[in-house]
């Protein structure tokens, strides 16, 4: 499952690791990934994601070099999946339904394994649900690979708000502000 427009910039980041490459060496990295762009157009795509401050640009003459501050933040599929685990370790019907409940659809066998899920589970979607649901995917720019898209088998209500929780205090990074335990009796003595 991929967009091809938005995937882009992970496939660039991912592709630089952590020591950086020139331009020559990312382009020629992205030939070998099928992805033929000219050199001036990485190029550019590299200075305004050092204009963005993603990644930092070093001299090594006669070259310079593009290094990532910072990872990449996590996709949903794999916010979700760290989340759900973190409550149940167990958690793959819960990937399943939180998914399905954040998309308002059926989910793709894809998708499900972006989020850690490899086995089978839950119940197959119709066909017209299945064709309705690639044309949405297909609309936004995603590639969908599988054919197969499932519904939860079961409902988890209360714990996709424990899911939704873990998810936000780890995208911004303030669990620090959590109070770990609860008062159960307050005291006046």
């Amino acid at each position: 499952m991929h967009n091809v427009d938005k995937d882009f910039n992970r496939i660039v980041i991912d592709s630089l690791g952590k020591d950086g490459k020139s331009i020559s060496a990312l382009t020629k990295d992205l030939e070998d990934r099928g992805i033929r762009q000219h050199r001036l157009i990485v190029t550019g795509y590299l200075r305004a994601l050092t204009d963005m401050n993603i990644l930092r640009e070093r001299e090594v003459p006669p070259s310079k070099i593009y290094q990532p501050f910072k990872a990449l933040p996590d996709s949903i599929y794999e916010s979700v999946g760290k989340a759900c685990r973190k409550i149940d370790p167990d958690a793959d019907e819960l990937i399943l339904y939180t998914l399905s409940r954040l998309f308002k659809r059926p989910v793709f066998d894809t998708e499900l394994k972006l989020a850690g899920v490899n086995r089978p589970i839950g119940n197959s979607a119709s066909d017209n649900e299945t064709k309705e649901c690639k044309r949405i995917m297909a609309r936004a720019g995603n590639v969908v690979t599988s054919s197969n898209a499932v519904h939860p088998s079961r409902e988890f209500p209360d714990r996709m708000t424990e899911v939704l929780m873990e998810m936000v205090l780890d995208i911004k990074d303030c669990r620090h502000v959590v109070m770990e335990t609860r008062q159960t009796k307050l005291s006046f003595e």
